[in-house]
């Protein structure tokens, strides 16, 4: 016993020692990031360190701190003025720190998004509904909302946001507890009879103009929608993946991201840490009426205090080994062309990870890793809400 005590003693003035050091490394020696948790391999940032070092002749110490929900960057930056180099929020808040000079321009010189061939064309478009100059995000993930289905208790393949907010699988259905995402595919179910006939351009166009709807009856007919199904289902952000990928869950259909879902299908950690053998009874669709496309993008705060380092970070972001690691890691995939390349030709190719799988299986897993252009002419992207966000917001905590 008094040698434990002893260890654990020891082990708290390391622990001290180590905390005070910290505190008295200077500031620009230290890149601050604040982003989504578990989304990034933090195996990279020694990698960086020394990288950065041979770059530059600088030292610097990637600290790292997560958060839930991305509205969080905005209380972070502009409630607190909080001390974060790098943010790392989805395109609706980088749209809305953009409008509000809560970020600066990255420096062209390090790295330039615009670059032909660095990143998938079809991602630059995404992000120029955002970021239309192209000067403040660097897309980092991205990735489409839809719906997950365990096929053995659907009885059949999924196509139509009806699964969700019809009765077939009432009490055997999961929305998530985020406003963007349930009211994104609430108002996608209420004005299915637009767009159900749609296809191509005209199909995106309808779509993006339905996820930028704000006025009073779109609003009311979300909340009814939304309403119908409070007390059938489940309502969740993460544990819903573990739970069905276990089959410790009676859930048929569950909205979820297309991230999240290729995490849970494939071999996997769950949140305590333990591997786990992945679901091939979980499918995943972007119904018919249409769904979301994202982009997750890293920026540079406004009251950034190491901004040579954050810009240089960015940049190694942008490596294809770097790409492919974060993209092992968070189960997402990077625009970053060539990482995009190598991990398609990995995955179409690992014929250990199809076999014994369902008819379709491979080719619905790799569309949802990889979206085609059919996939995505018929998704939308989340924009900032401008005044319209009041309404929203109040609508959801009435829900609440």
């Amino acid at each position: 016993m008094k040698r434990i005590v002893s260890i654990v003693l020891i082990l708290a003035i390391m622990l001290t020692v180590a905390s005070a050091l910290i505190a008295c490394t200077p500031r620009d020696e230290i890149l601050k990031l604040y982003m989504p948790g578990e989304y990034i391999d933090e195996e990279i940032f020694e990698e960086f360190e020394a990288w950065y070092e041979k770059e530059t002749g600088k030292k610097v110490t990637v600290e790292i701190e997560t958060f839930d929900a991305v509205e969080n960057v905005q209380l972070a930056v502009e409630g607190s003025k909080a001390d974060y180099d790098l943010l790392c929020p989805s395109d609706y808040m980088v749209e809305y720190l953009i409008k509000n000079g809560l970020v600066q321009k990255v420096d062209k010189s390090i790295i330039d998004v615009s670059a032909p061939g660095l990143f998938k064309s079809q991602y630059i478009k995404t992000t120029e509904m955002f970021d239309p100059t192209l000067e403040y995000a660097v897309p980092y993930m991205y990735g489409t909302l839809g719906i997950v289905y365990d096929i053995t208790k659907t009885g059949r393949e999924i196509t139509s946001w009806e699964a969700l907010f019809g009765n077939e699988f009432k009490s055997k259905r999961s929305v998530k507890d985020s406003m963007r995402d349930s009211y994104a595919a609430a108002c996608l179910y209420n004005a299915r009879n637009e767009v159900i006939n749609l296809s191509g351009d005209a199909k995106k166009a309808k779509v993006q103009e339905i996820f930028e709807r704000t006025d009073a009856s779109t609003v009311e007919a979300a909340k009814n929608a939304l309403l119908s199904v409070k007390k059938s289902a489940e309502w969740d952000v993460d544990n819903v993946k573990f739970e069905m990928a276990a089959n410790k869950s009676n859930v048929a259909v569950a909205l979820m991201w297309s991230c999240d879902a290729g995490y849970v299908m494939n071999d996997y950690e769950d949140a305590d840490g333990e591997e786990h053998t992945g679901n091939r009874n979980l499918w995943y669709v972007v119904p018919e009426e249409g769904g979301n496309v994202y982009i997750d993008a890293f920026v540079i705060s406004k009251y950034a205090e190491n901004v040579t380092a954050a810009n240089y970070f960015l940049k190694f972001l942008c490596e294809k080994d770097t790409a492919i690691a974060n993209s092992e890691y968070a189960g997402a995939i990077s625009p970053v062309a060539a990482a995009y390349d190598e991990l398609y030709e990995a995955y179409k190719t690992d014929d250990e990870m199809f076999e014994g799988t369902s008819d379709g299986w491979k080719e619905m897993f790799l569309d949802m890793m990889f979206p085609s252009k059919e996939t995505l002419d018929k998704c939308g992207i989340m924009k900032d809400l401008g005044e319209g966000k009041t309404a929203v917001s109040n609508m959801w905590s009435s829900i609440q």
